[in-house]
């Protein structure tokens, strides 16, 4: 069926006239690289732990084995452990996602940061507190060890303007923290006393400089919280959440961490997805519905004994999410030297619509995986994802302002890229 003038004319300016970025044959979507060069211990830092105790802080690099690359995106990975002594930069999902990353063509980095050596501390206001400002303060400093290195000759290889940061569990909260806590005055009187007994007076300069050498692009959090939604205001950062609705650890919504009355109350993926839609930033929730706390993560004994710790078709899902969501932010997904056919309209209901609306898979993608984009009248893009053939449609709910927007759905086949299109009108 032949489209509209208008609607070919648009995919035109959108997707022939757009310079993309180089991203060399598949890179960042891709498992180009087969095996991954691992540099551990590097340390960025040595200093004191809540018992006075010095320890030497370290992150591992992970690169792409062979990659002749020059320019690579960085992507930046907090381990969780409730911010006790339990897990370091090995943790077992850090270590198996900074490997998938930098087969992607990434430059992953796994960040140590300093813990709390007394497990009691986790019944302690004060305690974890002070636990969580370390380790924002230490995520901070590794970060510019990193590009130290980088302005030292840059032996690794990165691209400051391609920067990601996320973590699982504590080392998502520290994410959540350091992408929007800008100053200790967003805190109460209290807690900016403990968090200068714990760092000393230049903590707060640290907090308000903390994007001044590189500013990610997105922040992703696993199974993370934050301590006031409020703080989440447009920044130029997107988000990815993803967040079990029964975490009995770290709220879903909004509760205190192990319903530990001592603690926090503490702003979950739920809330903060919410939030955020209410901003106008960009965000996608993956919601894990009747899913625990780290839902890729085996806790139960058996699993533990015999050492299959992770849920592989969860961690698989996981992955891809990330890597897709990324790959929109590297400009990478512009359709290039691929011959295009403008195939149909899609399927799009309600259509006018007040806010949400659903895309309806076309039976001719059958079992091949698609991607759906939305651009508003400008030919901003507002909204990208990949998905497999397990969704047969698919709600979009960006919180878009009144406007004509399009939208663009495809699949690949033998070299070639089958369109199909809709104007969506949001509002009256």
């Amino acid at each position: 069926m032949k489209q509209p003038i208008f609607t070919l004319f648009l995919l035109l300016f959108l997707f022939n006239n757009s310079s993309a970025s180089d991203c060399g044959n598949g890179r960042y979507k891709n498992k180009l690289f087969s095996t991954v060069k691992r540099t551990n211990n590097i340390v960025y830092a040595t200093k004191p732990q809540s018992n006075g105790v010095p320890i030497q802080l370290r992150y591992d690099v992970y690169e792409p084995q062979g990659d002749t690359g020059r320019n690579r995106a960085v992507m930046l990975l907090i381990h969780g452990g409730a911010y006790l002594k339990l897990l370091d930069q090995n943790s077992p999902d850090i270590v198996l996602l900074c490997n998938y990353f930098a087969q992607l063509g990434y430059v992953a980095i796994s960040i140590d940061y300093r813990q709390e050596p007394n497990l009691l501390g986790l019944l302690s206001e004060e305690v974890m507190v002070k636990a969580v400002s370390r380790a924002l303060i230490d995520t901070k400093d590794a970060i510019d060890h990193l590009i130290d290195t980088y302005s030292n000759g840059n032996p690794y290889r990165i691209d400051t303007s391609k920067a990601f940061i996320g973590g699982v569990s504590a080392g998502a909260v520290s994410t959540m923290f350091i992408t929007y806590l800008d100053s200790l005055q967003m805190l109460s009187p209290k807690y900016q006393q403990w968090i200068i007994d714990a760092n000393g007076v230049n903590a707060d300069s640290i907090l308000r400089h903390r994007f001044d050498k590189i500013k990610p692009k997105a922040a992703i959090s696993i199974s993370g919280a934050i301590l006031d939604t409020n703080w989440i205001k447009p920044n130029g950062i997107d988000l990815l959440l993803n967040h079990g609705s029964v975490d009995p650890i770290v709220p879903y919504n909004y509760g205190k961490p192990f319903s530990i009355p001592t603690l926090p109350y503490l702003y979950g993926g739920k809330a903060m997805n919410a939030r955020a839609l209410h901003q106008g930033i960009y965000v996608e929730f993956e919601d894990w519905i009747g899913r625990s706390h780290v839902p890729f993560f085996n806790l139960d004994l058996g699993n533990i004994l015999t050492l299959q710790l992770i849920n592989q078709p969860i961690f698989d899902s996981t992955k891809s999410h990330i890597k897709n969501f990324c790959y929109r932010l590297l400009d990478c997904n512009r359709v290039t030297g691929i011959r295009e056919n403008v195939v149909d309209k899609a399927n799009v209901f309600p259509n006018p619509t007040q806010q949400n609306f659903t895309v309806e898979l076309p039976k001719a993608i059958g079992s091949k995986d698609w991607t759906v984009e939305l651009y508003d009248i400008l030919g901003k893009q507002v909204f990208a994802r990949n998905y497999d053939n397990s969704y047969q449609s698919i709600e979009i709910n960006q919180n878009l302002s009144p406007n004509i927007y399009f939208l663009k759905m495809y699949y690949e086949q033998n070299g070639e890229t089958f369109v199909y299109t809709a104007k969506v009108v949001i509002g009256n």
